[in-house]
């Protein structure tokens, strides 16, 4: 048997079967598109409300965190309102794909910042003092946000325009425009990010020195222990944050890469090819565009993944939510007005403390030093004092 696409077919017969594939293609790819969306717009929902807790909001990366998640949403929804196929409405088309280029760039672009923020604070706790603060991380944001827009209304003219012909009205490329396309989004979407995002190796490299340099420390000194504890505890806060977004750059290239491959792939496209060939391209294009909602759609999964105090607040916000929910069903649905809920997580907070407490005594390179009885001299001194006397 061999395969009949690759027999040569009537210019009508050749178009008529790809634009059919590309149908069904296009409706299957809108469903799960359609559902990669909802559940990607919930959790970045999810991701905003966590990260803006009491407890991890009053920091330089969960500013980063929060604005990568309103443009990770806004991305989602571009692409949502984009699967109907508005090719009937240019001015509407035209748009999407303005908002949508822009939203991509500024959310590829707060993973770098907030990547070589890292990198310095890690590198250097001085300066992160100094740069590494909730006033910068805004004020970068509102630097790229005014970047961006900059760039995109110079260049979006340049590429599209609006295309009016006797029996229809749409948006589409220039003659230049898919070449500038194919030439200016791989480079400033992703290989421009690919390589900024190596500096996560500095990172970890500097975080590795920095454990070893404090372990080695309380090895061989023993005064001044309050300070080895405040130590221990920042560099435990660097190592977990620093996991967690080693983790979502991991997710940025195996999401992006085979965008970035298809984009190279279609530099040189061969003009007659077989069937087989286009119906072969145009699902690895529309694959590749899976892929790339997904590195949207997904980080609140590898926040909690790697994250550990993003998890556990996760898990008080659902504990906490479900407790009102609880109380609500009581109170109003069943008319039990004196219905009081058991405080189920001030039980689990209080454990958790003390675990996390045991944990870090048990952790840390020598406890010996921080579990000395402040009356140990004093009790030793006495003791001796005995048995001079009994001597």
């Amino acid at each position: 048997m061999f395969n009949n696409s690759t027999l040569p077919l009537p210019n009508t017969s050749r178009q008529n079967e790809i634009q059919q594939y590309i149908d069904d293609v296009n409706r299957v790819m809108t469903f799960i598109q359609g559902f990669i969306c909802i559940f990607g717009v919930l959790g970045n929902l999810l991701a905003l409300i966590v990260i803006n807790r009491k407890s991890l909001k009053n920091t330089s990366s969960s500013v980063f965190i929060t604005y990568m998640g309103i443009f990770d949403t806004a991305v989602l929804l571009l692409h949502a309102a984009n699967l109907p196929r508005l090719r009937g409405y240019p001015l509407l088309h035209c748009s999407l794909a303005y908002l949508t280029d822009m939203s991509t760039f500024c959310a590829n672009w707060i993973l770098v910042i907030i990547t070589l923020e890292r990198c310095v604070a890690v590198y250097s706790p001085f300066l992160a003092k100094r740069f590494c603060t909730i006033d910068s991380a805004r004020y970068s944001i509102y630097i790229l946000l005014a970047s961006a827009i900059i760039l995109f209304t110079a260049i979006f003219p340049v590429t599209h325009h609006i295309v009016t012909t006797p029996t229809n009205v749409k948006c589409s490329l220039r003659s230049s425009g898919g070449l500038i396309i194919r030439i200016y989004q791989p480079i400033l979407f992703y290989a421009i990010p690919d390589l900024l995002l190596l500096s996560n190796l500095f990172t970890v490299a500097a975080l590795c020195q920095r454990t070893h340099r404090l372990t080695s420390t309380y090895v061989h000194e023993t005064g001044n222990s309050e300070i080895r504890v405040s130590d221990v505890n920042s560099n435990r806060k660097q190592r977990q944050l620093t996991i967690m977004l080693v983790t979502i750059s991991l997710s940025f290239y195996l999401f992006t890469t085979p965008a970035l491959l298809a984009f190279i792939a279609q530099q040189n496209i061969p003009k007659n090819r077989p069937v087989y060939q286009i119906k072969n391209t145009f699902l690895v294009l529309q694959i590749s565009v899976v892929f790339l909602q997904l590195n949207n759609a997904t980080n609140f999964i590898f926040y909690c993944f790697a994250g550990q105090r993003f998890r556990r607040a996760t898990v008080q916000m659902f504990v906490e939510y479900s407790s009102q929910v609880q109380t609500f069903y009581h109170r109003y649905i069943l008319c039990n007005r004196q219905y009081t809920p058991t405080p189920i997580f001030k039980f689990q907070s209080n454990a958790m403390a003390h675990t996390t407490a045991t944990s870090r005594g048990s952790c840390s390179p020598n406890p010996h030093l921080y579990t000395k009885h402040p009356d140990h001299r004093r009790h030793n001194h006495r003791h001796q004092h005995q048995r001079t006397s009994t001597m």
